[in-house]
Order: C-alpha cells, then sequence, then structure tokens
C-alpha cells in the first residue's frame, strides 16, 4: 500500500440529468460574458442548444461563439486566442466531446498567456505556463476522455514531425465540471464504443499503474464497476438514460484517476499514433487495450508473478465475474476476454485500415513510451501490440 502521494483537486461538479439547465445560472455568478465553445455539429443542432441561447438571452448574458471542429491542433487554439485576447470574458465554457472540452481548456489558459500554445506544451515548447486562466466550464457530450477532470490540454498536429501532447498545469483543472447524460443520449453507436473504452482504459490503466493511490484505485474500481454496468447498453441502446448516467459517471472517474495517478502504454500508442495518423484518440485506445494488456500480463506473469500488477489485474477481472471463488488467473483471462469480445462486439476498426501499415510499427514504436505501465515493453513487444491491432 502507497503510503506517501498527492491528489489533485477536482472541479466543482454538477452532475445529474438536466445539468445543463443550470448553465446560465451559474454564469451569473461570474458575471455576463462568455466565450462558448463547441463541436461544429452535434450540439448546435440539438434542442439543447436552442434552449440554451433562449435562457442565456433572458438572462442577459453576452455569449462568443467559437468551433473546435477536430482534435484541437497549435493552429485552432492559436488563431482563436488570436481573435479574442483582450476582450473581456467572465468564463470559457466548452460544450462538446473531449477534444472540445481540451480546445477550451487550452484557449482559457491561453488567452491569458504571452506567445503560442506550442511554446508551452510538454516535449515541444521550452517556456513553462504560469497556471493563470480564464474560468473554465466544462461540458461534455460524450463519455470517454476524462477531461472535464484533468489538468491538461491535449494538443495534436498531424505529419512526419506530428504529436500529439499536452498544456498542463494544475490550476487548469475546470473549475466546474457540469456533467449532464441527457447530452449522451444522441452520442452515435460508434463514438459512444470508442469513447467508452477510452474511459475504459484510463480507468483500468491508472488502476494497475506504478503511480497509484489508495484514493485512485478506490475510485477506478468504482468506475470499471459502472463500465461494467453501463458500456454494453449504451453502445446498444443509447437512449437508456441509466447506462448514460453509468458512463458518464465513470469518464467522469476516469479522468480524475489519471490526473492523479497517470496512465500506461496504451496511452503511450495514442499519442505517438495520434501525431502521424489521423485515427480517433478513443478508437486508437480500444484498438491497442487488448493487445498491450495481453503482453503486459504476459510479461508480469514471467518477470512478477507475485506482484502487485498482476494482483490488480486479477481484482478489476473479478468485477467482470459472478463467480467469486476462482484463481487470480482465471479473473486475468476473464478481463482480456471482456476486452477483447467488447472489441469485437463494437465493431472497432483496425489500425491498417486507415493506413498505417507494418513498415510504420518501428516508428511508432520508437517513439511510444510506457508511462506508468506496471511492467516495461520493448521496441520488439510494443512493435509486436501494433502488429496485432492491423
Amino acid at each position: 500500500m502507497v503510503t506517501k502521494f498527492t491528489f489533485t483537486p477536482t472541479p466543482h461538479i454538477i452532475f445529474g440529468a438536466g445539468s445543463i439547465k443550470k448553465l446560465p445560472k451559474l454564469l451569473e455568478s461570474y458575471g455576463n460574458s462568455v466565450l462558448l465553445v463547441t463541436g461544429k455539429q452535434s450540439f448546435i443542432q440539438s434542442d439543447h442548444w436552442d434552449r440554451l441561447l433562449l435562457q442565456f438571452e433572458a438572462a442577459k448574458i453576452h455569449w462568443t461563439h467559437y468551433i473546435v471542429d477536430k482534435e484541437p491542433s497549435p493552429y485552432i487554439i492559436d488563431q482563436c486566442t488570436s481573435l479574442y485576447k483582450g476582450q473581456s470574458f467572465d468564463a470559457v465554457v466548452a460544450i462538446g466531446g473531449g477534444s472540445v472540452v481540451d480546445g477550451g481548456k487550452a484557449i482559457s489558459a491561453m488567452l491569458c498567456q504571452e506567445g503560442i500554445v506550442r511554446d508551452y506544451l510538454e516535449g515541444v515548447g521550452t517556456k513553462q505556463p504560469t497556471g493563470e486562466k480564464i474560468l473554465f466550464i466544462a461540458v461534455p457530450t460524450t463519455a470517454g476522455t476524462g477531461s472535464e477532470a484533468t489538468k491538461n490540454a491535449v494538443i495534436s498536429e498531424l505529419g512526419e514531425q506530428g504529436f500529439k501532447k499536452s498544456l498542463r498545469h494544475d490550476k487548469y483543472i475546470p473549475d466546474v465540471a457540469l456533467v449532464d447524460p441527457e447530452l449522451l443520449l444522441n452520442c452515435p453507436k460508434s463514438i459512444t464504443a470508442q469513447s467508452g473504452m477510452d474511459a475504459f482504459t484510463q480507468l483500468l490503466e491508472s488502476y494497475v499503474s506504478t503511480h497509484a493511490n489508495p484514493i485512485t484505485d478506490a475510485l477506478a474500481v468504482d468506475g470499471i464497476r459502472n463500465i461494467r454496468d453501463g458500456l454494453v447498453q449504451a453502445v446498444n441502446n443509447g437512449s437508456d438514460l441509466s447506462a448514460r448516467e453509468k458512463m458518464a459517471y465513470a469518464s467522469m472517474l476516469s479522468g480524475t484517476t489519471l490526473a492523479n495517478a497517470g496512465l500506461g502504454t496504451v496511452h503511450g500508442f495514442a499519442s505517438s499514433i495520434g501525431g502521424l495518423f489521423n485515427i480517433p484518440h478513443g478508437l486508437v485506445c480500444a484498438v491497442m487495450m487488448g493487445p498491450v494488456n495481453q503482453l503486459t500480463i504476459r510479461k508480469l506473469r514471467a518477470q512478477d508473478a507475485d506482484g502487485v500488477g498482476l494482483n490488480k489485474y486479477g481484482r478489476a477481472g473479478k468485477l467482470f465475474s459472478r463467480n467469486k471463488n476462482r484463481s487470480d488467473e482465471y479473473y486475468i483471462d476473464l478481463l482480456l476476454d471482456t476486452i477483447n469480445s467488447w472489441s469485437d462486439e463494437f465493431g472497432i476498426r483496425k489500425l491498417g485500415e486507415f493506413g498505417l501499415k507494418k513498415i510504420d510499427l518501428s516508428t511508432i514504436a520508437a517513439k511510444t513510451g510506457n508511462k506508468y505501465n506496471p511492467v516495461e515493453l520493448d521496441k520488439n513487444e510494443l512493435e509486436e501490440a501494433l502488429e496485432m491491432a492491423l
């Protein structure tokens, strides 16, 4: 048991069906000028958008709209901040999926920062962010990244020298996470599946992380339990509000656990692949989750059979079994079978369908970090995981 750890604060959380209706009243306590960041279609084509604007009008809230229509790039962030730096916003509100929330988070920070966002990205820039930001409210419309509870915004640039890196500071955690499961009801099946597997990945990776602590363990287990009970139903019956609630809750917990325990090799691949290929983040996590955990468990069984890592994998697998009197080996294999069967059931596309070829494996493996994985996978093992996902 870890006896020394730190824990990053969580946002002020407002959770529950219909919570979006509370946004105008919430904003009144901060001011009447808001920069509203959304995606291009989903939310602004819904009835929620029309109702929200009517509420803004009644509350005399002045709003400016900016669209983040894909995973945020340095160009998208810099374009917004160059347009609006100097304007007096009382809050930035991001309503959308993980890309929109990350984009809004970065914009709220860079409106208070000199220079361009690239200067402050980990592993890319040379400057440290100050942590100053405009008050930021995150309203997720997918259940996946947990960005509404994290202290980083992921910024991507595609190309041979592409990257997927974070703008990070403890003070970049959203001031408010307004989580309304009703906003997930119209999320398409494919996105529900990919983002749900991303949340599952984040919970499992933070649970078996070498940087885990008793608080993150408890939250991760609760999150995995809700993934177990909610993900398949949310994918197969998107109008099931109870399933959507479970997934919204699990996703939020995954953001909290990753912010404090860190992630593993699946997200190492998400970073390296995401900078080179135009593949959705959630899909990369979904397709790499099975191979990475299979090879991690294989190596743990060979090198550390009695260690904490395998023990935790066993406890995670036990959550998926009605039979509570089997061995850890049984529960570990059950966990792997569940991950693989869900990927098949959800129709998760393979990496080769996006143009990734065997010739690319070495380059990707060289750029992939193991982060807080319970055992380090070497370059050959990383390439093996990729080949399994082609």
